[in-house]
């Protein structure tokens, strides 16, 4: 619900209720009103009454002029009611208005002749009341009679008649209640105009123009009128925009001076590593260029035995041979082929690599221990890929190992992303752990071991391709490869290789 129908749904019921009870208060004080009118009139008129029987009834003790009063007092069709009692609660006198009651038919004479003047008599003290139901409304008083001596001599009842009055209070109830909605119902309009253009409708203003920031635009602003709360939010509301704006700009600008720079360092990097390139690859072919070139000047200055032209011819074909593999590493790393995914024992695979690389190992005397449970998960991938990583990684190893330094493997079940389990929580995928006790890399190196050209080897020893393409490969995998190391202790390499069919199958 809109603050601005709270609001007036809040505001009409506090009116509503207002009014009510004040119609209630006003009907109440109306009744009261017009019975006040009736006892205050009636007290006077039963002094009167009271000072006329003192004369004739108690001092003279005239009967007949007491009756002839009572007559005269409430003649037939007249809305007041005159009883005369004795000292014994006799009636001695008793008005025409009560012998005709079809006058009154409300005013039931049987009602006012029941009423006991004992009480006044005994006490000598007035008493007053009503007789009241749906149709009849009687104002009584009972008063004591007094001779000029003082003493009690009877009593006497005086009663009225009061549904004349009495019937128009609920006519003038109608017209508070009336009155009093009608008065509702205006301010209930003038407050549902009064919020609506001070608060509902400033504020739908605000939630547009703040929808509009967040959709980006924030040249929006508010018209500003009066002094208000809602005046002073959409003042604040305003220069929140244009502070957002401005940072919007400031940070657009500095994104763009960002992304200049990056650019500007990349193609730094590039020139770099293309001269870092040049140059490895200058000695790495230069070398070999230039044993051939050596030994074919050697053969060509004089004839040579057969013995010694084929010993030349080998040398020049072996330095040819490591041209063409110099080539074929830069092809391998620029046309990278797709893997072709096939059963793979991970484990038969790495004591394979082992025996490839058996006679660098043993050069320097390395030890090489691999560690690997009996029951590893299914496995897909490229064996052949997967054997160039494990190439690539004993080849970084071996060249930072001291003569007997060692090489730990690790294999174990892993699923590193939660996407790897199966529904009963089964690994699809292994974790290879691949340590040296080498040298390590030093820290500010850390992030850039993969990076196309990079290397720490020096000029001729290496290109800097060897763990960019191993990166690549276990990536084309859907695994991941990251290093950790501490200079002077180890250099560890964990791979995390998923089992393909299943990453394809999850992918799909």
């Amino acid at each position: 619900m809109k603050l601005g129908t709270k609001i007036i749904i809040w505001i009409v019921l506090t009116v509503a209720l207002t009014m009510t009870v004040h119609g209630y208060l006003s009907i109440q004080q109306d009744e009261e009103n017009v019975i006040r009118g009736i006892r205050v009139g009636m007290r006077g008129f039963a002094h009167a009454v009271r000072v006329a029987l003192r004369d004739i009834y108690a001092d003279h003790q005239n009967i007949a002029a007491t009756q002839d009063f009572a007559r005269a007092m409430a003649p037939r069709g007249n809305i007041h009611a005159l009883i005369i009692y004795d000292l014994e609660a006799q009636p001695v006198a008793i008005s025409s208005s009560l012998n005709y009651p079809d006058d009154f038919p409300n005013m039931d004479p049987a009602r006012i002749l029941e009423l006991d003047p004992r009480p006044v008599l005994r006490n000598k003290t007035a008493m007053e009341g009503y007789i009241r139901d749906r149709r009849t409304f009687i104002y009584y008083r009972i008063e004591p009679i007094y001779s000029y001596r003082g003493e009690a001599v009877g009593a006497f009842v005086l009663a009225r008649h009061g549904a004349g009055l009495v019937a128009s209070i609920p006519e003038r109830r109608n017209r508070i209640l009336g009155t009093s909605a009608a008065l509702a119902l205006v301010l209930s309009v003038l407050v549902w105009i009064i919020v609506q253009r001070s608060i509902a409708r400033p504020i739908h203003r605000l939630i547009e123009r703040v929808r509009e920031v967040g959709r980006g635009h924030w040249q929006q602003r508010i018209d500003i009128s009066g002094r208000d709360e809602v005046a002073t939010l959409a003042r604040e509301f305003n220069l929140m925009s244009e502070e957002l704006q401005n940072s919007y700009q400031r940070l657009m600008a500095e994104q763009a001076e960002k992304l200049r720079l990056e650019q500007e360092l990349r193609r730094s990097e590039r020139l770099a590593s293309v001269g870092q390139l040049a140059a490895g690859l200058a000695h790495e072919i230069g070398t070999p260029l230039n044993i051939i070139s050596g030994r074919a000047e050697h053969l060509l200055r004089r004839a040579r035995s057969a013995d010694e032209m084929k010993n030349n011819l080998q040398i020049i074909g072996s330095q040819s041979e490591r041209i063409a593999a110099i080539v074929r590493q830069l092809l391998d790393f620029s046309r990278r082929r797709e893997p072709v995914f096939r059963q793979v024992d991970i484990t038969a695979l790495l004591n394979r690599v082992k025996d490839l690389v058996e006679h660098q190992i043993d050069k320097k005397s390395i030890r090489v221990k691999i560690t690997a449970p009996k029951a590893l998960p299914s496995l897909r991938g490229d064996a052949e890929l997967l054997q160039q990583v494990f190439i690539n990684l004993y080849t970084n190893s071996i060249y930072s190992l001291k003569p007997g330094g060692s090489i730990t493997i690790g294999v174990e079940p892993s699923a590193p992303p939660e996407k790897r389990l199966s529904a009963n929580g089964a690994h699809h995928g292994v974790r290879i752990y691949f340590e040296d006790d080498g040298s390590g890399i030093a820290p500010e190196n850390l992030g850039r071991v993969f990076d196309p050209f990079f290397t720490t080897k020096d000029i001729g020893e290496g290109s800097g391709l060897g763990l960019s393409v191993v990166f690549g490969i276990i990536k084309d995998h859907g695994g991941e490869i990251r290093v950790e190391s501490e200079p002077g202790k180890f250099c560890r390499f964990i791979i995390d290789l998923p089992n393909a069919a299943l990453e394809a199958k999850i992918h799909s």
